[in-house]
C-alpha cells in the first residue's frame, strides 16, 4: 500500500518526461552500449569522459523528442506503447545481435505465426514484464500534475530550451569525437531503443504508402521460346529452381567445411558455386530480389511489388508454373501464379509439431509431373536453415552432429552444440535436394530436366555476438551474405541447350549473385524477350548459339 501511495504520487509532465529518457537510454540500450564501449574504448579517461558525455547527450536529445510527442490527452497511452515497444525491441537485440532498420520491421511483418512462435521464450517475458510492464504500470498510476495551458506551455518550452543547452554544450565540447564515432560506426543509430524501431516504422510506412495505388508494370510480355525449345523434340523440358532457407557457404562440406554436411550431393554429379552474394540479409528481401528483374543496389521493395518477375515472364513464354512453399510465402512472388503452401499439409513422417519438414515439397509431385505435358518450370520454397529453432527442421534420423541445441534461446546454448543444430539443417537439405534430383533423373524419358538451388541469404551463428540474419547490408558479416548455390544438368538437357558442363565447372568459382539468376534462368531456358540482359546471364559464356 505504502508504494503504491508512492506510485499515485503526483508528478509534473517535465519529470515524468525525464524519466522516460533517462530509463530508456539506461536501461533498453545494453546492445547499443556494448558496441558504444567496444567502439571507443575504455582505456583512457578520454574514452570514458566521452561516453559519460554521450550518456548525457542521449538522455538530453531523446527528452527532447519525447517533450514534443507526449501531449496531454496522449500522454499515458503513447509511453505505455513506447515502453512495450522497447522492451520487445532491447531482447531481439540483446538476444540476437539484431539491428533495427526498416527492412527487420517488414521481415517481422512477414514473420508467419509459427516462426514467430519459435522466438517467444521466458526470457522474452523477463524482458517484457521488467522493462515494459512493470514501468508502464507505474506511468499509468501516476497521477500527472498538469498547470494551466500558458504555463505548461512555458514549462515545456523551458525545458527545450535548458536540454539544448546542456546537449549543445556537450557537442560543441565532443564535437570531434562524436563526429568520428558517428563516421565510423554508421550502423549504431539503429541501436538506439525506441528511435530506432519508431522510426523503422515509420520508414516502413512512408515506403509502403509511395506512390498510392499499386500498379503493376508488366514484364517480358514479348517472351517467347527460342528455337532449343520449339524445335521437334520427343521430350518437354522441365526445371526446378529450389530456394533455400539461411544456408550460408561456410557450413557446405563441397565448399571444404571440414564436416561432411553435403553426403548426398557429393555423390551427384553437381556444379557447386562457391562464391555466391545475397542481394538481402532476410527472407523478405531476398527473395523477392532475386527473381526481380532488378541488381541489388537499384533494388527496392516498392519496385518489386510494382513490376513482374521472373516467374511472370515465364509464364507469359508459355512455361507451366508451379510455387511450392514449405516457408511462410512466396512474399510477393507467385502471386499471379498462385502458390501451394504445404506447411498445412498433415502427412505422417513428414509433419510434427504443426509444421512439416521440407520433404513434403515433394509430396505426391510425381502426380503433378505425370499430368504435365508442357515445358514446366516448378519452384520449392524450403524451410531449410530457418533460425532460432534449428533442431525442429531435420528429421531425428538426419542428426548426424550431436549433441544438439535443442532451445530458440541461442545464446544459452554451448557454441558447439549451437552449431551442430544448425549443421544438422545442412545435411538435411543436402539430402532433399539429392531427393529433388533423383525425381527429376527418374522422369528423364519424358523431360530434359534441370535443378537449380540457390539459398536466400546466410546465417549467423554466434560469431561476434550476432545470431540469426537480418543484418543491414552494409554491416552484414559474410556469414549472412555469403550463400550457398548448386546446379545439376540431365545430359539430355545440356546437349539440347548446348551446354558446355567444363566450361561451367570452370567458371564455379567466379564471382556471382542474385543479381543473376533472372536472367541466367532467361537464357538458360532459350527464352526469347527484351527483359534479357546477357551480361547478368552467367551461363552465356558456356552455350553455344
Amino acid at each position: 500500500m505504502n508504494l503504491l501511495r508512492r506510485i499515485s504520487l503526483p508528478i509534473s509532465p517535465s519529470r515524468q518526461i525525464l524519466l522516460a529518457a533517462w530509463f530508456f537510454i539506461t536501461f533498453t540500450n545494453f546492445s547499443f552500449w556494448s558496441a558504444a564501449f567496444k567502439a571507443v574504448g575504455t582505456d583512457s579517461w578520454h574514452s570514458l569522459l566521452f561516453l559519460a558525455a554521450l550518456y548525457v547527450l542521449l538522455i538530453t536529445w531523446l527528452n527532447q523528442i519525447l517533450s514534443l510527442l507526449l501531449l496531454p490527452w496522449i500522454f499515458k497511452p503513447l509511453l505505455s506503447v513506447l515502453l512495450l515497444g522497447a522492451a520487445t525491441t532491447a531482447y531481439f537485440m540483446d538476444s540476437y545481435g539484431v539491428v533495427i532498420d526498416r527492412e527487420m520491421i517488414r521481415n517481422t511483418l512477414m514473420t508467419d505465426p509459427r516462426e514467430a512462435g519459435e522466438l517467444l521464450s521466458p526470457k522474452m517475458a523477463i524482458y517484457l514484464l521488467l522493462l515494459g510492464v512493470l514501468p508502464m504500470i507505474l506511468v499509468l498510476k501516476s497521477k500527472i500534475q498538469y498547470a494551466s495551458f500558458t504555463r505548461e506551455l512555458g514549462y515545456k518550452l523551458l525545458t527545450l530550451v535548458v536540454t539544448l543547452v546542456i546537449s549543445g554544450g556537450v557537442a560543441a565540447a565532443y564535437y570531434v569525437d562524436i563526429a568520428s564515432f558517428a563516421r565510423n560506426n554508421t550502423y549504431i543509430r539503429h541501436m538506439i531503443v525506441p528511435v530506432n524501431y519508431v522510426g523503422a516504422i515509420e520508414s516502413y510506412i512512408r515506403s509502403n504508402l509511395q506512390g498510392g495505388k499499386l500498379v503493376v508494370t508488366p514484364l517480358g510480355e514479348d517472351a517467347k521460346k527460342g528455337d532449343k525449345l520449339t524445335a521437334p523434340a520427343q521430350k518437354k523440358v522441365l526445371t526446378v529452381l529450389v530456394v533455400g532457407e539461411a544456408a550460408r557457404a561456410s557450413e557446405f562440406s563441397l565448399n571444404g567445411y571440414q564436416r561432411e554436411t553435403n553426403p548426398e550431393l557429393s555423390k551427384l554429379d553437381i556444379i557447386n558455386y562457391t562464391n555466391v552474394s545475397s542481394c538481402g540479409t532476410e527472407t523478405a528481401v531476398s527473395v523477392p530480389c532475386m527473381f526481380s528483374k532488378f541488381v541489388r543496389e537499384d533494388y527496392s521493395d516498392s519496385k518489386a511489388k510494382r513490376s513482374e518477375n521472373l516467374v511472370d515472364v515465364l509464364k507469359h513464354a508459355g512455361f507451366d508454373m508451379l510455387w511450392r512453399d514449405n516457408n511462410s510465402s512466396s512474399r510477393g512472388v507467385a502471386v499471379r501464379i498462385g502458390e501451394q503452401n504445404v506447411q498445412d499439409l498433415k502427412v505422417p513422417g513428414l509433419c510434427q509439431d504443426g509444421e512439416c519438414f521440407d520433404e513434403i515439397l515433394l509430396y505426391q509431385l510425381q502426380d503433378y509431373l505425370d499430368k504435365l505435358n508442357n515445358d514446366g518450370v516448378i519452384v520449392l520454397h524450403m524451410k531449410g536453415s530457418h533460425g532460432p529453432a534449428y533442431y525442429l527442421r531435420s528429421p531425428e534420423k538426419f542428426k548426424k552432429f550431436l549433441p544438439e541445441c535443442r532451445t530458440n534461446q541461442l545464446q544459452d546454448c554451448p557454441r558447439q552444440e549451437l552449431i551442430n543444430a544448425y549443421d544438422n539443417t545442412i545435411v538435411y537439405s543436402d539430402y532433399v535436394l539429392s531427393k529433388v534430383i533423383k525425381l527429376l533423373q527418374k522422369n528423364d524419358q519424358r523431360f530434359d530436366t534441370a535443378m537449380l538451388y540457390m539459398a536466400d541469404h546466410g546465417e549467423s551463428t554466434g560469431e561476434k555476438g550476432i545470431y540469426l540474419h537480418a543484418a543491414p547490408y552494409m554491416i552484414a558479416p559474410e556469414e549472412q551474405t555469403h550463400i550457398g548455390a548448386v546446379q545439376w544438368f540431365s545430359p539430355s538437357f545440356l546437349e539440347r541447350m548446348k551446354l558446355d558442363k567444363g566450361c561451367m565447372k570452370r567458371k564455379a568459382n567466379d564471382a556471382f549473385s542474385q543479381d543473376n539468376l533472372f536472367h541466367s534462368v532467361l537464357g538458360l531456358l532459350d527464352v526469347k524477350t527484351s527483359a534479357y540482359d546477357g551480361s547478368l546471364d552467367m551461363f552465356a559464356s558456356c552455350m553455344a548459339k
